[in-house]
């Protein structure tokens, strides 16, 4: 009987001893571990493709005169954009960051408010920390044999990718390493040059031709109308002409996409960095801009940060912390912000059925104190949006 138990205990042992060598080394080889990054698990290609088309320094208020044809160089509307969005023509406000191309894009593609990813002023930068932007995200998650990243631009220096000690565009040292510096790496096609819109749009379409076999996020950035707006000031011809342009190139891509019968899988955005100061040359105090997009899933107006949160969500992304990444400051504009209120300090945006500051906060409008002198928040008539602060 004691020989019996000897053998009966052996063979538990042995069976114990092979159950722990396939769970240490092949179990929790195949299995996927809760605790790792979406990127370490999620290898399949997406569905769809997404491009961000950035039109540089479009005021809302002077869109809005042009897209509803209410100035005479605008007699045609802004058909293109119209019937991408199917006339839905969202707001778009700047709470965090100055207005100004440099800080716009890099939020607009990250997510993160100014202090985050370090670029403050279009002289105020640092390369985004790697791993931030929208395109090194959906690299991670997605691998790189499973989407394409694409980043054309028409400035070389505010979405400049030049590092610390490189030659700029303007034949000068850079001294702080552009923003794109770090990311640039990453991405399967950047370019960033002065260009034309018309230069812009035709490598657009180039681009979309030699990565349409395969998915793709890209970002089209077009120059105008700020280039013109400071040249010709916010309420010139030119200015609506930049608009006018921007709109026949959007055409462009989108006639490009459908000839490729690639239409029905890709959601485009067009969005806008900044505003510009009514009847001026600049814009230093600029946020009212627009969005809009043949997503049907967006149903709100924003802040700037939201878009990149809008797209990351529609790849089944995570908003928090990944990898070195903290948590995305924006929130998606697919969803109702849920917030029962905004807490001190937080930024209201102004639309129907928006949470308003917290008890015991009172609203203060967007206009800034520079250099001692009071700047209004102009382009963005009857917008009240602004900051939630004590009484």
């Amino acid at each position: 009987m004691k020989k019996f138990f000897i053998i009966v205990l052996i063979l538990i042992l042995i069976l114990i001893s092979v159950f722990l060598i396939y769970y240490f080394f092949f179990y929790q080889k195949e299995s996927p571990v809760t605790s790792i990054s979406p990127s370490a698990t999620q290898k399949s290609e997406p569905q769809f493709n997404y491009i961000v088309v950035g039109w540089d320094g479009v005021q809302r208020d002077h869109f809005k005169s042009c897209y509803n044809k209410e100035l005479p160089e605008c007699s045609d509307g802004l058909p293109n954009i119209k019937e991408l969005s199917d006339d839905k023509i969202y707001n778009l406000t700047v709470t965090n960051g100055a207005t100004a191309t440099k800080p716009g894009w890099a939020q607009i593609l990250t997510g993160y408010n100014a202090e985050i990813s370090g670029v403050l002023t279009n002289s105020e930068y640092q390369p985004i920390p790697e791993g931030y932007t929208i395109f090194e995200k959906l690299e991670n998650y997605f691998g790189r044999d499973n989407i394409s990243t694409i980043f054309i631009s028409g400035k070389s220096e505010n979405l400049g990718g030049t590092c610390v000690g490189e030659q700029n565009g303007l034949g000068e040292t850079e001294k702080k390493g552009q923003p794109y510096c770090k990311t640039k790496i990453n991405i399967d096609l950047f370019e960033a040059k002065n260009l034309s819109n018309e230069n812009v749009a035709n490598r657009a379409i180039e681009a979309i031709e030699q990565y349409k076999d395969k998915k793709f996020f890209a970002f089209f950035h077009f120059p105008e109308p700020d280039a013109v707006g400071h040249k010709d000031s916010e309420n010139s011809t030119e200015y609506s002409k930049g608009i006018i342009s921007d709109d026949i190139l959007l055409g462009n891509i989108i006639k490009k996409l459908k000839d490729l019968k690639i239409m029905d899988k890709t959601y485009v955005i067009v969005v806008s960095d900044h505003g510009f100061d009514e009847n001026e040359k600049s814009h230093n105090n600029a946020p009212f801009v627009i969005y809009a997009s043949n997503d049907d899933k967006i149903i709100r107006s924003g802040d700037r940060k939201d878009i990149t949160p809008t797209i990351l969500k529609k790849y089944g992304i995570s908003l928090d912390k990944i990898d070195s990444a903290p948590k995305v400051d924006g929130l998606t504009l697919a969803e109702k912000d849920s917030r029962s209120c905004i807490p001190e300090n937080g930024a209201y945006i102004d639309y129907e059925g928006a949470p308003k500051c917290c008890e015991g906060l009172t609203l203060a409008n967007l206009d800034k104190i520079l250099n001692g002198q009071l700047i209004l928040a102009t382009g963005g008539a009857g917008d009240k949006s602004g900051y939630c602060k004590k009484i």
